[in-house]
């Protein structure tokens, strides 16, 4: 089956010291047993580690979320009757299950169901507590933004689009305009912005200037992916470099499908997987995250 495997990096208040890989490896080296390892991840909510692996330098686990006594809808085949069951008895309904690897300060994951950073970072945040580590192992969010030597050693990779709001874009233009010759690419682009800023010149009425503020422009660079020129993708990487340091809107799409935008760095890479729509094999999991941390790693999106 298809997942998308998700990379997240820890981010930590204090520089240096141990990895956050390394206070999972103590947590679990005091909870050798699943039951040991159940905490209350919210008020109705229990979590626990059912399934934990060395997976080649790193550490797999698999978190589950699920709420005791917790009944689940059924409905009445060829009738309409909706009766609520419990789960058989010894066992609870699974909410949430969410596989995750983790090398030093790197996680990379795939869900059953829906979660985000902050739940994340929380389940993790609660585990160490449970584990009565101290706060001070607890100080680390997952990081969806990446430094600008990040952002450059991606854009190395090639480019495929770029998609920017006005504000951004007339910033690259101009920076275009500095050094290409009269009647080059940047006067066709120069013609579409005074055409946009027109919209809302001084002989416009209020109304039609009001009007024109709300209309949202955005611009798309790219190329058509039959051409066999090497150079296109080099050529929008380097547009890219430039707009990544503008505080305008932005989205920058690279050649290994990374997302980047100017609040967060988003990679994912779908997956294959051994499982079905109710639940993933955990050795499957876990070997299809190796296998794409390894990839990511040679993307150069892990810190080196």
């Amino acid at each position: 089956m298809n997942k998308v495997a998700h990379y997240r990096r820890a981010l930590w208040l204090a520089a240096g010291g141990p990895t956050l890989q390394h206070f999972l490896g103590l947590c679990l080296g005091a909870c050798p047993e699943v039951d040991d390892t159940k905490f209350e991840y919210r008020s109705g909510t229990d979590a626990q580690i059912s399934a934990r692996s060395q997976v080649g330098d790193g550490i797999g686990i698999y978190l589950t979320l699920y709420t005791e006594g917790r009944r689940a809808a059924t409905i009445q085949n060829g009738g309409p009757q909706v009766r609520r069951r419990a789960a058989p008895n010894g066992e609870e309904f699974l909410r949430t299950g969410i596989h995750l690897l983790v090398q030093g300060n790197h996680v990379s994951y795939v869900a059953e169901g829906h979660t985000n950073d902050g739940q994340i970072t929380s389940l993790f945040h609660r585990f160490f507590q449970h584990c009565n580590r101290p706060v001070s192992d607890t100080q680390f969010a997952l990081q969806p933004r990446a430094d600008r030597a990040q952002i450059e050693a991606l854009l190395a990779a090639g480019v495929k689009s770029i998609d920017l709001g006005m504000s951004a874009f007339e910033t690259t233009v101009n920076d275009l305009n500095d050094a290409a010759p009269v009647g080059g690419i940047a006067n066709r682009f120069r013609a579409l912005i005074d055409a946009i800023q027109s919209i809302g010149g001084p002989d416009r009425s209020p109304e039609q200037i009001e009007a024109a503020s709300e209309i949202q422009a955005r611009v798309h660079l790219g190329y058509d992916g039959r051409t066999s020129n090497h150079l296109l993708p080099s050529l929008l990487a380097t547009i890219a470099s430039d707009v990544a340091e503008s505080a305008g809107e932005f989205k920058i799409l690279t050649n290994d499908d990374v997302l980047i935008t100017h609040d967060k760095l988003v990679i994912k890479r779908e997956v294959d997987v051994e499982g079905d729509d109710v639940a993933i094999e955990s050795a499957s999991a876990f070997a299809v995250l190796r296998d794409t941390m390894h990839g990511w790693r040679q993307a150069g999106i892990f810190d080196q």
